[in-house]
């Protein structure tokens, strides 16, 4: 079976939206394309996208906590990984946001070696749609 939010549990599911709610918040700013996200996440989770929570009180200990309670590690992966695309998306990754995602990562179970691994195919999937962009507009 893959991993794929439609197919988590009720709790599951919960936990991946409380972990991007809790990565859209860092930055404080509420905006209708986070919304927008959110609600998407929500949907494709099975979740009705008009009860989504935009905001969020939560701290790193409420996520942490919150993931060692999923006992899939492959599900906690993704949730992780899904965190790390999240805030790689707008091309700026700040140290913090890096320092957040180990904490919460290895705190959960995972370990450096994965984490790198994801952050590793984050940035491969940004130079990606750099190099796209980048063909799209050449020689116009």
């Amino acid at each position: 079976m893959s991993i794929q939010p439609k197919n988590f549990d009720e709790n599951e599911k919960n936990v991946y939206m409380k972990a991007l709610t809790f990565m859209l918040s860092l930055d404080k700013k509420n905006t209708v394309e986070k919304t927008d996200y959110l609600k998407l996440q929500a949907f494709r989770c099975g979740l009705d996208g008009r009860k989504v929570k935009t905001k969020t009180t939560d701290k790193i200990s409420d996520i942490i906590l919150a993931l060692n309670k999923i006992d899939n590690i492959a599900v906690r992966r993704y949730i992780l990984l899904n965190m790390i695309m999240l805030t790689i998306a707008g091309h700026e990754l700040l140290d913090t946001e890096v320092d957040i995602i180990y904490g919460i990562g290895t705190k959960a179970g995972i370990s450096v070696d994965k984490i790198d691994d994801f952050f590793l195919w984050a940035a491969r999937g940004v130079e990606w749609q750099i190099e796209g962009m980048r063909i799209v507009e050449e020689d116009l």
